[in-house]
């Protein structure tokens, strides 16, 4: 394989995702980098989307789709399945109703490479059920562990890392468990951060408050779960991450 190019595998799941499902798998097409795999996971999806993913699967021999007969069990689930089978150098991930600037994976990777960092990320733009521009959530330099407590700073559809160098992390059933998984990669590895915005991330008009309660509260249980941090150390991250995630909005 050549070391300029290295093979890059995106993790998608997908549940009834017949909306959005071929932007998302278009703007991986369209993208300037070519040494690609896409693992499409069908979470046991009940509408035509295992037939949207076969077409594409048709015409692509880089996109990857696995089936899972049983019951509907979750992004966490259908995300390490795709990772058990993935055999690219490095990881990225992107949900079956969000998209990439076509230069997203060509940034970031010659970023990487160009820099020594093993992890990176980038700004994003949250748009609405129609694609109009929300409002850009800007990509800090460089995140770290610590600056990871007071908030989530990588949008998993920005986040890249290198599988090689930091080894696989799963993802745990937990609420939130993108967070977490970051958590872990950055305890390894600081990520450098683009500023461009190089992704999509889709915003439904339905969010209810009672949403933002139990995410919250998932934020609150993770902060618990690392080793070493006081009450008090938890109650100021998790200060942060209220304020952080209200920012994301403005």
């Amino acid at each position: 394989m050549d070391e300029n190019t290295p093979l890059i595998s995106i993790v998608m799941p997908a549940f009834n995702a017949k909306r959005f499902v071929r932007e998302s798998i278009q703007s991986v097409i369209n993208q300037t980098y070519l040494n690609w795999e896409l693992i499409i996971v069908d979470d046991n999806s009940t509408d035509e989307t295992e037939h949207i993913l076969r077409e594409f699967q048709k015409f692509d021999s880089r996109i990857v789709i696995k089936k899972n007969t049983l019951h509907n069990k979750g992004a966490a689930y259908a995300r390490n399945v795709a990772l058990n089978i993935a055999c690219g150098q490095f990881i990225a991930f992107l949900d079956s109703d969000d998209t990439w600037e076509k230069e997203k994976l060509q940034i970031q990777i010659s970023t990487m490479l160009k820099n020594g960092y093993n992890v990176s990320h980038s700004a994003y733009t949250r748009v609405d059920e129609k694609g109009e521009a929300l409002n850009v959530v800007s990509a800090c330099e460089k995140v770290g562990y610590k600056e990871q407590l007071r908030g989530n700073k990588i949008g998993n559809l920005t986040g890249v890392y290198n599988r090689d160098s930091l080894g696989i992390f799963y993802q745990e059933n937990i609420g939130h468990e993108d967070y977490e998984m970051w958590l872990r990669i950055l305890k390894e590895a600081d990520s450098i951060g683009i500023e461009s915005s190089l992704a999509n991330y889709r915003v439904y008009s339905n969010s209810l408050s009672s949403n933002k309660v139990k995410a919250a509260r998932w934020h609150y249980d993770i902060l618990c779960m690392q080793k070493g941090l006081s009450t008090i150390s938890r109650f100021y991250y998790f200060l942060h991450y209220i304020f952080s995630a209200f920012s994301k909005r403005i």
